[in-house]
């Protein structure tokens, strides 16, 4: 039986949703398996859910968390295990970490398919000449690549990968089990009413996100508190997440006298989805983000979205004034004019079952099919048994 590895610094749902999709199109006598580096990644603190018991994932670092794992401890496990396992191909997470090297290294030199799955573009950051030749040495050393969208498309040719090798569909989430999920909610809100934020039933704009810098949570804040200086009704916001920028967001809403802002903590699955189905439209107002699933799941629950025009997923999931609108995240007031275009908006139901429409084509099916199309341009004839 030939094997196929998936590789990813640590296993959420987004990864089990993905590799689920890939086993269930694989070629018959290919058996697919998923391998993390360590039990969690900083800031995601995913529990262990039912959803992955019946597929195969190897953890290098169960019990450690992935920033914190010396660089020599990576390596050294990542080639111990594709020796062991011993793949016809290698899907890899990237270019720049250990552990995507290691593995890239490995399967490099035992002439293994190598799959890079990347969300890197062009303005994630400032780029410098001599590290982007660095870079495209490396993107080189790959067969294919399965990437986020068009940026990511066009980030990848710039660094010299072929047109016919690039596939895209990289970021995607279980789309019906947000659908299904949202519905029941919709239908029964009660249970969740004691959820903070939801024990009011007036409409509210909902940010999920990590506290750092780069989110851009306090011009947000700004942005709010001045729609809400102009519109004293206007809609409450409600944000989830934690990270190490908590306690001044907290204090910039206190000292702002801000009006009607909850922070709601991290929330796992069940408790997320009751945010979004509740919830009258999604905001994403980051300063940088490769992608940004979040916007995945928000469409996949019938909400409209309101994202930053240098959020990954802003290309190809928001189609200004179908499903939502787009604004400059360094602005205030484009900011604070989308907010109120979205809550005085008639089309606002529209926007959502948009949504719902466009992130159809974005699921864990269109991933496995665009990842087996990767394969194909270089290693599947290694496949075969």
């Amino acid at each position: 039986m030939s094997r196929v590895v998936l590789h990813w610094p640590s296993f959420g749902p987004y990864h089990t949703a993905r590799l689920r999709a890939c086993v269930e199109a694989a070629p018959a006598g290919v058996e697919v398996i998923g391998l993390a580096v360590a039990g969690q990644v900083q800031g995601r603190p995913w529990e262990a859910g039912e959803d992955g018991k019946d597929l195969r994932v190897e953890t290098l670092f169960p019990d450690e968390m992935y920033h914190e794992l010396p660089k020599a401890r990576v390596r050294q496990a990542m080639q111990g295990i594709l020796a062991e396992l011993s793949p016809a191909v290698v899907g890899i997470s990237g270019y720049g970490m250990t552990d995507s090297r290691a593995a890239l290294e490995w399967a490099r030199r035992k002439r293994v398919c190598r799959v890079m799955m990347t969300e890197s573009k062009a303005d994630d950051a400032p780029r410098v000449w001599w590290k982007e030749w660095l870079k495209s040495r490396l993107v080189r050393r790959f067969d294919s690549a399965l990437c986020g969208g068009s940026p990511h498309r066009a980030y990848l040719e710039q660094l010299g990968m072929p047109p016919g090798r690039i596939f895209d569909r990289y970021d995607v989430v279980d789309n019906e089990r947000f659908r299904a999920a949202a519905e029941r909610v919709r239908a029964d809100p009660v249970p969740y009413r004691q959820l903070p934020g939801l024990e009011d039933e007036r409409p509210f704009f909902l940010v999920s996100s990590r506290f750092i810098a780069r989110k851009n949570l306090p011009r947000l804040i700004q942005a709010y508190a001045a729609y809400r200086g102009d519109h004293s009704d206007g809609w409450r916001l409600v944000i989830l997440g934690t990270g190490p920028d908590e306690g001044q967001l907290r204090s910039q809403v206190e000292s702002g006298r801000v009006p009607d802002v909850t922070f709601a903590g991290f929330q796992q699955f069940e408790s997320l989805v009751a945010y979004y189905a509740l919830a009258g439209a999604f905001v994403h107002p980051a300063l940088q983000e490769q992608w940004g699933l979040v916007v995945n799941e928000a469409m996949a629950c019938g909400l409209p979205v309101l994202c930053s025009e240098t959020v990954g997923a802003c290309y190809d999931l928001v189609r200004e004034g179908e499903n939502g609108f787009r604004f400059d995240p360094g602005e205030i007031s484009s900011m604070g004019g989308v907010l109120a275009a979205m809550a005085t908006s008639p089309d606002r139901d529209a926007m959502g079952q948009r949504s719902l429409e466009i992130i159809s084509e974005w699921t864990p099916a269109d991933f496995a099919r665009s990842f087996w199309a990767a394969v194909a341009v270089e290693g599947e004839q290694r496949l075969i048994p």
